[in-house]
């Protein structure tokens, strides 16, 4: 039914009441609000149809107005004239829409001037209207919630065909209403579905998190532990994970390996260890605190350190096929497991260091007993003798006797100062306080000087000290006082498992190079303890028929080190051992290649 001039005049004096009670109805403005376009830009689907409407009915101005309980907005507002064309809203005094939106019906209107009803609209006076069609846009569940119409501003008849085509294409309008209601009800839903994927991804990295933490504090069998912790990451941080542990030698041993793929996981075993990535005794951690990223047709890999209190531990690496992304939330996330996973090596490492610091403690305090209690008896057993002695008048000592047990009595004097020296450098070792000033040093003196001062050692018949290369002078810029410690040690160690066999102590040098030499022909070391016999108390013979703390290789071995130096041995059980010190003319210490 169509609304004209004719049947809009009666009941004008109740309109306005009518008019407010239709457009403040709660499910019409429902409907309105579920289109979400009240105070949405211009688009290009509305105002096409709004061109459209112009151009076939040939009026100046057409509208696609959405009316609330206060204004009419215009969601296309083809040739308005300013300023309503920038404002895009009237309120509804200067509404003519409102009508059609109260009655559901369209609204003919030939001048509005003459009409009882809307002759008093400001929109004449303001906007200029004067003919108005208008159709009216109804949602599907029957709410009328705005118009299409168009404007002339001289009087006009509307034609049937005029008609027509205005309804034609506010069902267009219409739907492309619905069409963009329902696209953004997908949107919605999207969104909401991705917020729920996210939310629930959030719950699996915070379980799997808690559960990580939960294994790698189980218990201190570190390879065991880890193994789980690898099959935990896998699938849901990456496709593959691997785990490498940095060994005081500095290089890197692989501890645990899992990936989807069982054929991939055995590859991944069967590779070579990976490559040194830190000196051990470098483990400056604000370089090496980075991630290594790399990501390619094949897949992306993530290595990240792991790192505790400036302390390189080892290496994480993390594969993905190329179906899967490498963002900042995994990235984010496997950092949060290296972390816990370096937590748990250290927690691991300083549980077996504060054991092995027992077992050394208790060892120590058995071996220092022993040896301290030896020379303490000698002293002990030499000065009794010596008091008895005075105290027999009829028997007074002669020079030579007193000379000869003051000479014991300081040769264990000197062994007792030779174990309480070395106790002092193994707590200047462990602080960091083993003094190193540097100074240009003969090596071929010092040498000499070390060897004339064990004359009555090597007076023992068969052991003979050959010396080469001392002649010419090799100076350096090192210790003499930590050398010459590192030479006597040597030299000790000679003569004590030579066997009384023949010594060579033998010196080269070039350019930016000295190495020392110290040769017996004693009882040899076996393959397996040549690397051990330099840490603190090791030794490979018994010490009940060796004496000393098993201290003198690992306190030469720092010095060495600590010179920019290295140390060797060759050796052979039963034919002897060659143990060779280089250093640099140059001292210094160079850095280690870091982790990469």
């Amino acid at each position: 039914m169509v609304s004209s001039e004719r049947d809009e005049g009666a009941g004008t004096e109740d309109a306005p009441l009518e008019l407010q009670r239709i457009l403040r109805r709660e499910s019409r403005l429902e409907a309105l609000r579920r289109t979400a376009l009240m105070d949405t830009p211009a688009e290009e689907a509305f105002d096409r149809l709004s061109r459209l409407a112009t151009r076939v009915l040939d009026a100046p101005v057409g509208l696609v107005s959405l009316v609330d309980g206060e204004r009419q907005f215009f969601k296309s507002c083809v040739g308005l004239p300013a300023p309503w064309c920038d404002l895009r809203q009237t309120p509804l005094t200067h509404s003519f829409c409102m009508h059609v939106v109260a009655s559901g019906k369209p609204l003919i209107v030939q001048d509005a001037r003459q009409h009882p009803l809307l002759r008093d609209n400001l929109a004449v006076d303001h906007l200029g209207v004067v003919a108005y069609l208008g159709m009216p846009l109804t949602a599907s569940e029957g709410e009328t919630i705005g118009t299409l119409c168009v404007i002339d501003t001289q009087p006009r008849v509307w034609t049937d065909e005029n008609l027509y085509v205005l309804e034609e294409l506010s069902v267009s309008v219409m739907k492309e209403i619905e069409l963009r209601a329902i696209r953004e009800l997908e949107a919605r839903a999207l969104e909401a579905q991705v917020a729920g994927a996210e939310a629930e991804a959030a719950r699996q990295r915070f379980a799997l998190l808690a559960e990580l933490s939960a294994v790698l504090a189980e218990g201190f069998d570190l390879r065991a532990v880890l193994a789980r912790a690898v099959r935990l990451v896998v699938p849901l941080v990456a496709d593959g994970c691997s785990v490498a542990l940095l060994e005081a030698e500095g290089r890197l041993r692989r501890v645990a390996v899992a990936h989807e793929d069982p054929r991939e996981e055995a590859r991944l075993r069967s590779l070579p260890e990976p490559p040194a990535l830190i000196s051990p005794d470098r483990l400056d951690a604000h370089r090496v605190t980075r991630h290594v990223r790399l990501t390619g047709p094949g897949g992306a890999l993530l290595r990240l350190p792991l790192t505790s209190h400036s302390r390189v531990l080892g290496a994480v690496t993390f594969s993905l096929g190329p179906t899967r992304s490498l963002g900042e939330i995994e990235v984010s996330l496997a950092e949060d497991v290296a972390r816990r996973m370096a937590m748990a090596v250290e927690n691991a490492r300083l549980y077996e260091e504060s054991r092995e610091a027992t077992l050394l403690r208790d060892k120590f305090l058995s071996i220092a007993s022993h040896e301290l209690r030896t020379p303490l008896t000698a002293l002990g057993l030499q000065s009794r003798m010596l008091l008895r002695d005075t105290r027999h008048p009829e028997r007074p000592l002669s020079p030579e006797v007193i000379a000869r047990k003051a000479q014991v009595l300081c040769r264990q004097v000197e062994r007792l100062g030779h174990l309480v020296d070395e106790l002092l450098d193994i707590s200047r070792i462990a602080q960091g306080h083993l003094s190193f000033p540097l100074e240009d040093v003969d090596l071929a003196e010092l040498v000499r000087d070390v060897a004339a001062s064990f004359r009555e050692e090597l007076a023992n018949p068969g052991i003979r000290l050959v010396l080469s290369g001392v002649d010419a002078p090799v100076v350096g810029r090192w210790n003499r006082l930590r050398l010459e410690q590192v030479v006597v040690n040597l030299l000790t160690n000679a003569i004590k498992y030579g066997r009384g066999r023949p010594i060579a102590l033998e010196l080269k040098a070039d350019e930016a190079h000295a190495w020392l030499a110290v040769r017996d022909e004693g009882i040899g070391i076996a393959p397996r303890d040549q690397a051990r016999i330099f840490e603190r108390f090791e030794r490979a013979v018994s010490e009940q028929h060796y004496s000393g703390f098993g201290l003198g290789l690992w306190i030469v071995r720092e010095i060495i080190q600590r010179l920019g130096g290295t140390i060797s041995v060759n050796s052979s059980p039963g034919v002897g051992s060659a143990f060779t010190v280089e250093l640099p003319r140059v001292s210094s210490r160079l850095p280690g290649p870091l982790l990469h």
